[in-house]
């Protein structure tokens, strides 16, 4: 049985870079999660260039963009276009499946099921990470009988 994978929320760049410094030490990638009122507000280049930008410090594969549309469809196929990896998409069932064809031609997933961490207030993201990612000390051995 899969753990749920952990996507944490941004609202600035400095909060994205030090996310993604800590889960090397942790060695995961992290999904790095907009919500809808970021995405409206800025508009979609401000997602791509925050992308861009990251890539370019980071690498392709350090880490993953969860985004948030809400009931915005058209904004969701734009995004998919773009081959944001994740996208959250809430309206009606034959709007969601005209969308989810288009998310599947672009290897895009389509509302997938994260837990959502909301980092955008926290000072030292160090300690969030101990708590979600801390394995106990025996927590691999058998129990005796």
């Amino acid at each position: 049985m899969s753990k749920k994978l952990n996507a944490f929320t941004i609202s600035t760049l400095n909060q994205a870079e030090d996310i993604i410094l800590e889960a090397k030490t942790y060695k995961i990638r992290p999904i790095l999660h907009f919500k809808h009122y970021i995405l409206r507000g800025f508009g979609s280049e401000f997602i791509l260039t925050f992308q861009k930008k990251l890539k370019s410090k980071f690498g392709n594969s350090s880490f993953k963009i969860f985004i948030d549309c809400g009931f915005d469809s058209s904004l969701s196929i734009k995004m998919a276009t773009k081959k944001i990896d994740y996208i959250k998409l809430r309206g009606d069932l034959i709007i969601l499946k005209k969308v989810k064809h288009i998310t599947d031609k672009n290897r895009v997933l389509l509302n997938p099921s994260f837990n959502i961490v909301d980092c955008r207030n926290l000072k030292n993201i160090n300690l969030q990470f101990k708590k979600l990612y801390f394995r106990k000390k025996h927590e691999n051995r058998r129990e005796p009988n």
